[in-house]
């Protein structure tokens, strides 16, 4: 009995530490790793760092695996037969597939390098849509074939499935047109990057800041503090106008004055107004205009058009009403009264 016993012991001791070292040995190696990358960080360049880091645990894991493979492999049991075998290679060969397409999918983060380098007007700090945009592509892809690979191995005809998902593919985007041209239109709006995260847009009828561009819509937030949802393919079909990348703001406006102000009183007014809007730190000097317009039924119109170099709309308003009381000011020392529409009655006198 006790040779029996110390016979199974001698026989199990492999399996034994070879499941020891399964529970020990990704252990060791995943610090390992993690050390010789933290000291080669700024050696190699940051799209192979981040390959290497995303493959740490899925190959410690493969490590695990494989060590487990094995330990049951060498099990000394009367059902250790061929068809055991096969399944215990299979669900190895599956774990396998499994790790690597963890490791792909972990590596997206390298589409935002690549991103960056093409140096097209690619502002990813401002616009994290398009960086999330393409590793949700990427990701897609892992996906897709890593499911591919892991049903090749399992017997299931893929060929079949890949014609049976095509047809199924053809039918359903004939059924659902409008919703793959918003994801045409917003793959084009990512590529051609007409406007970012953060940018204030006039689409159409609509306008606001933009908060997120996604594969259907683009989100909008009014001066009003509302959302708007636009579908991609309407955004698309719109003029877009990106007032972030202008450089200054057109203001325009008109003055109306009594028809009772003096040649002399316009004059003075118009240049006075003119110097005190070309001093203003905020405004293009040199797109100042200020002239008589037109003679209006109740007003004399003067009409003001200038460029204003403050962007943001909530400053551009502050300092439009800064200026407006101080044109309300000029014109009252100027002795000149601002015009309103009134009616004159001449009544004829009674015999």
């Amino acid at each position: 009995m006790k040779e029996f016993t110390f016979d199974l012991l001698f026989q199990l001791l492999p399996t034994v530490l070879l499941i020891l070292g399964a529970l020990v040995l990704p252990i060791v190696y995943t610090r390992v790793i993690r050390r010789v990358l933290d000291s080669l960080n700024g050696h190699l360049t940051q799209w192979l760092y981040i390959l290497f880091d995303s493959y740490v645990q899925p190959t410690a894991l493969i490590l695990r695996s494989l060590l487990l493979y094995l330990a049951f492999a060498v099990v000394p049991f009367t059902f250790n037969d061929a068809a055991y075998s096969t399944i215990l290679r299979l669900l190895f060969d599956l774990a396998f597939t499994f790790l690597i397409g963890l490791g792909a999918w972990r590596s997206a983060p390298i589409c935002r390098l690549l991103l960056r380098s093409a140096q097209n007007k690619l502002d990813l700090n401002t616009n994290n849509t398009m960086g999330r945009f393409f590793e949700n592509i990427f990701r897609a892809m892992v996906g897709v074939f890593t499911g591919i690979a892991l049903l090749d191995r399992l017997g299931v005809p893929v060929a079949g499935l890949l014609t049976g998902a095509g047809v199924a593919g053809l039918a359903i985007s004939l059924a659902a047109q409008s919703t793959l041209s918003n994801l045409i239109a917003g793959i084009t709006l990512v590529l051609e990057h007409p406007f970012g995260i953060g940018d204030y847009v006039i689409l159409g009828s609509s306008e606001g800041t933009v908060e997120d561009i996604s594969f259907r819509s683009t989100r909008i937030r009014t001066t009003d503090n509302v959302a708007v949802t636009i579908e991609n393919s309407k955004v698309c079909s719109e003029y877009i106008q990106n007032c972030n990348q202008r450089s200054s703001r057109l203001w325009q406006f008109t003055l109306g004055l009594t028809y009772s102000t003096s040649r002399e009183q316009l004059t003075q007014l118009c240049h006075d107004l003119s110097e005190m809007l070309k001093a203003q730190p905020t405004v293009r000097p040199e797109t100042v205009t200020v002239t008589v317009d037109k003679f209006n039924d109740y007003s004399i119109d003067i009409l003001v058009r200038l460029y204003m170099t403050t962007l943001p709309y909530g400053d551009f308003l502050q300092e439009k009403s800064r200026l407006n009381l101080e044109i309300m000011q000029m014109v009252s020392q100027s002795g000149c009264d601002f015009a309103f529409p009134t009616t004159t009655l001449d009544m004829p006198e009674q015999k």
